[in-house]
């Protein structure tokens, strides 16, 4: 704030504030950079401004640094929204921005609005006329109406709320996201009465906050525009000051209008070390009033004022009394951009069950899920899952059951074999999956206690040169990233030999990890390798390390099968003369005439892609120095928890600051369209993906493309082709001697290149949503504004599974947010990767929940580790019904997704959670529904007792404890008394074959609940003895 409130008082901002009062002035800014500065310092007390830029570039770099001004007074009409191919159901964030940029201008809201000379041509809508739906609390109203109007104004009806201009009823709770919101609201009706309203989170759908009112307005028709009003008028007409800002040469139609010089200069850094020297800075700041040094400590200089924050050039502006001495970072992109609130965040991922679905069942093996039925009397009645198995013998599950039942999860596309009930195969292969973990699981220990062996040294590193690296990284590290290193520097500092394993997402910051890991075994005289599986991934690791470490004066070399025989001797020769530091490479690393004697630390890219023979290699070279793996595959949660003293393993989720969100498209098949796509990305020097998945056609997208563009160099790349052609056309994409890749999904995961900021994808309808987020994943890994167009055929009419994925793609459009929804495929792949091909047959056959549960319980064996006790499963029964009616909640996948997360409560406060999520969801529960929680609190509240089984009828609860639980007779007959005094309730005792039944005759559900807790509290599993 203080630098804003420096330059307000500058005469020549206030020249310029008090001329645009009276017209449209011009101010030409020789730093483009100081721009957002003087923005803010300009509005002020002014109500509306309008500011207008030269073009998006421009425009992005001066929002991208607005942090003292509300982001709900931040308006943007950035490129022109209106040509875009847009399908008219899906939106995009910058219509977002437009529509409400425009109503806030109509109703004269105050803020600050920016434009470029492009888009104040536009033609605008006119504003709409239908009134608003304003529902308040209390209010009555007809569900009928509101939804008749929101179907008129293009909302779509749906089961649950998960993107805007959506809006879905169950019973008495009605879901509306209106179409400029940040949240979606939830209306509970008792009849035609509002009784009460709250906003709730999309991705968890449960509530986060109360309202009592909502006013829905009708959206703008961005099609339909008037003819005769451009945004500029309306701009001129609704602001009170409206500047034209420009860094080049001012435009011959702006000669006219009032123009002001702000000049300025850039002050180059200290032999790039992102520093100034102090006479530098000394001198310098004499020449002004006012120096803000932003992420630096100045202590000696009494007239700095040191800022937090980024800034990445140091510059002088006599003309507004300022110096700003920057600390070479990236700006972190301004949380204000993100207009009317529109919040990206992680996609919250449910694996839910439909209907022909393949389940795995712990004790029954693999069948097909047939629903959910009614199972019991009249009086008893409960919901089971019904799975069939070959032959069509089917099993009925009841809820106590559900834990061990989960969806099958195996290797994309593989179909596994259903299991044949009675015929003994399931626990055959549970028995070789068994003995197939075991082998696994031995390396693993076997090469945790390896580990254990003090290395006889440590790396204590050359604080200046280590200095000089950091110094050099030009953006701010992520809050992972810098706990990542920190591990990895624990590590290395420590006795003991590293094995970590760092994971996250291409371009979110690993190879930085290994460049600050190789730099400090470097500086403490080690040899470091870096192996990677192909020539293209070790080329780019390559000049990644030359460009970060040869400053600090590390010898960076490149072996692989690129460089020539007489080349590759000559790195030898190098490498064992001692003139290089680190050597980059594929498995040519691992040839005997490679000597490992002065290797210090190995660091290993996506292991799994190795082959078996390499692998051997890798592993026996492992076994004597240090080992940093990188991956980008995730390791399921389950994994990790297993791995825990096992294997280090750090996570990095995070996306570097200087990204900005993928602007999505979903769009109609158009070659013009995708003309101008490309156009415009070849047109600022990059590249662009097109992702085609029929290789039998290739050919012809590829010709096409050339013919469009026949000066630009455009190839295709599909799995099918030989490995040398398949190769060097990637590389030469890489090496930007490609312009436009026409390829298949084998661009899945892998390149990272940072010049491609277009992604086409054609067919989008055809892909899974893990898949789409991966793919659209290749583009927008640097701070360049990224491009995903998802192309449908022209008259395909979307089927429903294929506009959710669409539109839950078109919601999160962060870099990232695929991390977490890519559990179908991706996690299976981690998990396979980490133990080899082998461990993946055995994750195929049995699923990777099952896998998991087998491979933890061979580690916590194997590693010795004291396992604590287990809690039991307890088996509940009643005289009544319990389950969730079908009325209440018609979905049948809504409630087997509630009877999972029943059957998985641990505690009795989860069960309370989950009622509350079902009432917050569905509205007041029933008295089945009441009962399913009764029988689950008396569950939870046993599962760590001495009770082997429960059966409530009526109030009364009768617990099955047997003869040998550990707990002698006449201590349970005073325990037992002893709660029944407490808790004024009469008791008796019932012999069993094997053992007793207590039984308490209950006043209340209440009291029934509250005795079950004492009872196992006082006869407890740990307590027993």
């Amino acid at each position: 704030m203080e630098i804003i409130e420096h330059l307000q008082k500058q005469k020549k901002i206030k020249d310029i504030t008090r001329a645009a009062k009276k017209g449209p002035v011009v101010v030409n800014m020789t730093e483009p950079a100081l721009t957002g500065f003087v923005v803010q310092a300009m509005i002020g007390n002014i109500n509306k401004a309008a500011f207008i830029l030269n073009d998006t570039k421009h425009l992005n770099l001066c929002t991208n640094n607005l942090s003292y001004i509300e982001e709900n007074k931040i308006n943007v009409f950035g490129e022109s929204i209106l040509a875009t191919n847009t399908i008219e159901e899906f939106t995009t964030l910058e219509s977002e921005q437009y529509e409400q940029g425009i109503k806030n201008l109509y109703k004269g809201k105050r803020g600050a609005y920016f434009a470029t000379t492009k888009s104040i041509k536009d033609n605008i809508p006119e504003f709409n006329t239908d009134k608003p739906i304003v529902i308040k609390e209390g209010d009555i109203t007809k569900q009928k109406d509101i939804f008749n109007k929101l179907e008129k104004w293009g909302y779509k009806n749906t089961d649950w709320c998960i993107s805007k201009k959506m809006y879905a009823a169950r019973g008495g709770i009605v879901d509306i996201f209106p179409a400029l919101e940040q949240h979606p609201t939830r209306i509970e009706f008792d009849g035609n009465t509002v009784v009460s309203m709250r906003k709730f989170d999309v991705g968890t759908q449960e509530s986060i906050n109360q309202a009592t009112k909502i006013s829905i307005e009708q959206p703008l028709i961005m099609k339909s525009v008037s003819s005769d009003k451009k945004l500029y008028d309306l701009l001129f007409d609704k602001v009170d000051i409206l500047l034209y800002i420009t860094h080049i040469n001012t435009p011959k139609k702006l000669s006219k209008l009032p123009l002001f010089e702000v000049f300025s200069e850039q002050i180059g850094w200290v032999d790039n070390k992102n520093t100034l020297s102090s006479e530098t800075v000394k001198n310098v700041s004499k020449k002004v009033g006012g120096v803000f040094a932003f992420g630096k400590k100045y202590q000696k200089h009494t007239n700095i004022t040191n800022i937090d924050g980024s800034f990445d050039k140091n510059i002088l502006s006599t003309d507004l009394d300022i110096l700003l001495i920057g600390n070479g970072k990236r700006p972190q992109k301004s949380k204000s951009v993100k207009i009317g609130g529109v919040e990206q965040k992680k996609i919250n991922t449910l694996d839910d069950i439909q209907w022909g679905d393949i389940l795995v069942h712990q004790d029954y093996g693999l069948g097909v899920y047939k629903g959910l039925g009614l199972v019991g009397t009249k009086e008893t009645r409960e919901e089971n899952i019904k799975i069939e198995y070959l032959g069509g013998s089917s099993v009925f599950v009841p809820l106590n059951k559900f834990d061990r039942v989960h969806k099958y999860i195996g290797i994309g596309g593989s179909t596994p074999k259903l299991t044949k009930l009675g015929s003994g195969a399931w626990e055959k292969q549970k028995l070789t999956t068994k003995k197939s973990v075991e082998k696994v699981v031995s390396y693993l220990v076997e090469n945790y206690k390896n580990k254990q062996r003090p290395r006889g040294f440590v790396y204590s590193g050359d604080k200046e040169l280590i200095n000089k690296v950091v110094d050099g990284f030009p953006y701010e590290e992520t809050q992972d990233q810098t706990k990542a290193i920190k591990d990895v520097f624990n590590d290395l500092r420590n006795n003991k030999p590293m094995d970590r394993l760092v994971y996250g997402d291409v371009g979110f910051g690993k190879t930085e990890v290994a460049i600050r890991a190789a730099i400090l075994a470097i500086s403490s005289g080690r040899v470091v390798f870096f192996l990677a599986p192909t020539t293209v991934l070790s080329d780019q690791h390559y000049i990644n390390c030359v460009n970060r470490l040869s400053p600090a004066g590390v010898n960076v070399e490149l072996l692989s099968r690129f460089k020539n025989p007489t080349q590759q001797k000559e790195i030898l020769k190098k490498y064992e003369s001692g003139e290089i530091d680190l050597l980059v490479g594929t498995h040519r690393l691992l040839s005997s005439d490679v000597k490992t004697d002065r290797l210090g630390l190995l660091i290993v890219d996506e292991e799994h892609r190795f082959g078996v023979k390499h692998k051997e290699a890798i592993r026996r070279i492992k076994a004597r120095v240090d080992v940093l793996t990188l991956t980008a595959t995730p390791i399921p949660r389950t994994l990790q928890q297993s791995l825990v003293g096992i294997r280090d393993t750090s996570k990095i989720e995070t996306p570097p600051q200087e990204r900005q969100p993928i602007k999505t498209y979903i769009c109609r098949f158009n070659w013009k369209d995708i003309k101008t796509k490309i156009k415009h990305e070849l047109s600022r020097g990059g590249q662009v993906y097109f992702v085609h998945n029929k290789i039998e056609n290739m050919p012809f997208v590829v010709d096409k493309i050339s013919s469009l563009f026949p000066n630009m160099v455009v190839k295709g790349a599909h799995g099918q082709m030989p490995s040398g052609p398949l190769e060097k056309t990637v590389l030469g994409f890489f090496n930007k001697k490609v312009d436009v890749l026409v390829c298949t999904t084998i661009i899945e995961s892998g390149l990272d290149v940072r010049n491609a900021n277009t992604i086409i994808i054609n067919d989008a309808q055809n892909f899974g949503l893990s898949q789409l987020y991966q793919i659209r994943g290749r583009v927008g890994r640097g701070n360049r504004q990224a491009y995903c167009y998802l192309y449908i055929p022209k008259k395909t009419k979307l089927l429903p599974d294929a506009y959710k994925r669409l539109k839950t793609l078109e919601y999160y459009t962060s870099l990232g947010s695929g991390y977490g929804v890519a559990i179908k495929d991706l996690e299976i792949r981690g998990a396979g990767n980490m133990f080899g091909h082998e461990q993946s047959g055995q994750m195929l056959r049995v699923g990777l929940n099952l896998y998991n549960k087998i491979l933890s319980e061979a580690l916590s064996e194997k590693s010795g580790d004291l396992v604590p006790p287990q809690k039991k499963d307890i088996v509940v029964n009643a005289d009544f019904g319990a389950f969730i009616d079908t009325e209440y909640m018609p979905t049948a996948q809504d409630r087997l997704n509630y009877y999972q997360q029943l059957a998985n409560a641990k505690t009795e406060a989860e069960v309370d959670g989950i009622k509350r999520k079902l009432k917050d969801q569905f509205g007041s529960t029933n008295k089945e529904a009441e009962n399913l929680f009764l029988i689950c609190k008396v569950r939870c509240a046993l599962s760590g007792s001495v009770a082997k089984k429960c059966y409530i009828k009526q109030s009364n609860v009768h617990i099955t404890v047997e003869q040998n639980c550990g707990v002698s007779i006449n201590k349970l007959i005073n325990g037992v008394g002893g709660i029944a005094k407490t808790k004024n309730i009469t008791h008796r005792f019932e012999q069993s074959k094997r053992g007793f039944v207590v039984v308490f005759q209950c006043k209340t559900n209440s009291d029934l609940v509250s005795v079950v807790r004492d009872f196992a509290k006082l006869f407890s599993v740990v307590g027993v003895g």
